[in-house]
């Protein structure tokens, strides 16, 4: 989206361009903070998906995976003894929908009409190491400030290799923005050690699944990622930390 300031604009805004495919979801009970686009066929008799029209095949594994993680989290005495001095089992809960919501429904997005090259052209492979997905330096120009690219990765049609095994082939190619390490961080803080729930390092492998150092540090020093959030003021979403 072109940014506006302190005028009244003479064109439309929209924020996708013309060729953008993928369809919204959103006002999902279950999935509050959905509400973007996903990788997913064309709606019939609508332009996006809601939890009146969402086909079952995703919405039933979604839900039943929410419902045995419940199960598995009450075992613990969540109404009398505390795990933590800061966090319950509401918090757990919580956190873990928010991150089965946000790996499940995949995001689609596009870069900036003003830096259309701005995004990883491919993905880093699974058992790359460091934050290949992240700052790039100019190869002509190594005193060059780095430029930190969005979280995006080129996706093919290919159901095989789509992150989310629930969501059906959308049939076209899109650019996947990839979930912030801070949603799954979050959760495993917030959850008993029990669970058996853990995310990959950003000293290793995690840049290949989540987008590594815009909200918090390599270290994990909190906000003192390359951007300090997963959006800007400007509106640039650098991963998806809905």
């Amino acid at each position: 989206m072109n940014p506006v300031l302190n005028r009244v604009a003479d064109d439309p805004l929209n924020p996708s361009s013309a060729s953008f495919a993928c369809p919204l979801v959103f006002n999902l009970p279950y999935c509050p903070n959905v509400a973007y686009p996903v990788p997913l066929p064309q709606p019939p008799e609508s332009n996006a998906y809601t939890a009146s029209n969402l086909p079952e095949d995703i919405t039933t594994p979604l839900l039943s995976y929410l419902t045995n993680f419940t199960i598995s989290l009450t075992t613990f005495a969540c109404g009398r003894d505390w795990y933590s001095p800061v966090v319950g089992c509401d918090d757990c809960e919580r956190a873990y929908r928010k991150w089965l919501c946000t790996v499940t429904f995949t995001r689609c997005g596009e870069p900036s009409l003003a830096n259309p090259d701005s995004f990883t052209s491919s993905p880093p492979a699974p058992e790359a190491t460091g934050l290949s997905a992240l700052q790039h330096k100019d190869p002509n120009d190594p005193s060059a400030p780095q430029k930190v690219f969005s979280a995006l990765l080129p996706q093919s049609t290919d159901v095989d290799t789509a992150r989310s095994p629930t969501l059906p082939a959308m049939g076209s190619e899109y650019l996947m923005l990839l979930p912030c390490l801070e949603v799954c961080t979050t959760t495993d803080r917030a959850c008993p050690n029990f669970l058996g729930f853990s995310c990959p390092t950003a000293r290793f492998n995690a840049a290949a699944s989540y987008g590594v150092g815009y909200t918090d540090g390599v270290g994990g020093d909190e906000g003192e990622g390359a951007t300090g959030g997963a959006q800007d003021r400007w509106g640039n979403i650098w991963c998806n930390g809905t």
